[in-house]
Order: structure tokens, then sequence, then C-alpha cells
């Protein structure tokens, strides 16, 4: 149970019902993650179009994604983010064994070689800007990355970053995947 006081599906008006309306229609419910950014409105509005752009996103594949954010949540103990992106990692085909490798050596993740590259060089920019050299964003660029894939790559890292310390902050029940 989350410390702020958060507004149900069922009880939420305007803005936030349709907002609501829109996530069930895509995740079969509000978790409560999101139901804590509703606390915002025009926030949640944010976090679903990043959500969105993400989820359409070109280049950026669902399992890099959700690895970086599971690596990250380990670091932020965000349970529920841990959970969450564990199980999609899973569903995917991933072995548990494989993300804990991650988690160790992301050069040597489960992904392809070029996206466990982009993943160690997000991972050192969320957790210190100043330990990346210039130097690697040429030999991701040899890699067949973007500038874009490259900003937007560290800007989801960053940015899910922040929602792990929202979460904690405010006490997001651990995701159960029943």
């Amino acid at each position: 149970m989350t410390t702020l006081t958060l507004t149900s599906p069922s009880e939420a008006t305007g803005e936030l019902a349709e907002l609501y309306a829109a996530i069930e229609k895509s995740f079969g419910g509000v978790p409560e993650g999101l139901q804590l950014f509703g606390v915002s409105p025009k926030l949640l509005a944010i976090q679903m179009q990043l959500l969105g752009y993400f989820g359409q996103h070109p280049r950026l594949s669902a399992n890099f994604l959700a690895l970086l954010r599971y690596v990250l949540s380990e670091d932020g103990h965000c349970q529920f983010c841990i959970g969450f992106n564990q199980s999609l990692l899973v569903n995917a085909g991933i072995a548990p064994e494989a993300i804990q490798q991650a988690l160790k050596n992301p050069r040597n993740g489960p992904l392809e070689d070029r996206e466990n590259q982009l993943l160690d060089y997000v991972l050192r920019a969320v957790r210190n800007p100043h330990s990346v050299e210039d130097a690697e964003v040429d030999q991701l660029r040899k890699l067949g990355w973007t500038d874009q894939d490259i900003f937007d790559a560290v800007a989801h890292g960053a940015q899910h970053s922040a929602v792990d310390i929202l979460f904690e902050t405010f006490r997001v029940a651990p995701f159960s995947a029943s």
C-alpha cells in the first residue's frame, strides 16, 4: 500500500478516468505504479506517452529495454519493477540465469552482442555519467547504433531510475505475476 492516497479506477473522473480507461485497454488493469502516477494526471499522461514511444521504438528491442530496466531496478531495489521486468524477460524466453549474468556483466548478457554493448554503456552512463568515454559513442555507432538510439537508450534508463525512486519512496507494492 502506497503512502499517498491513490484514486482507484472505479473512483476516477474526468481526465484521470480517460487515462485509466486507456491503461486498462492496454494492460488489462491499472497497476498500482500507474495509479501512483494518477496522483498527478498530467504526469501520468506524459508517462503513458513515454511508455508508448518506447513500446513502439523501431530499433531498441523490447528485451533490451526490459533488461535495462531490470538491472537498474536491481540497483534501486525497486521490487515492483524487478518483478515486472523479470516477468517480461522470462515470458520472452530468457532464462533467469541469463538475466542474472547480465547483472554481473552486461557485456555478456543474453541479448545480441551489439545490444549487450549498448546495455553496458547505458548502465554506466546512468550510474555515473562521468564514467563513460566520448570514444565509446563512436564504437556504438560502428555497431550500427544511431545517435538517436544511443540518446533514447540513456534517456530511457535515466527516466526509469526516476520511476524506481518514485515507486520506492511512495511504497508501491511488489509486482505479482498472477
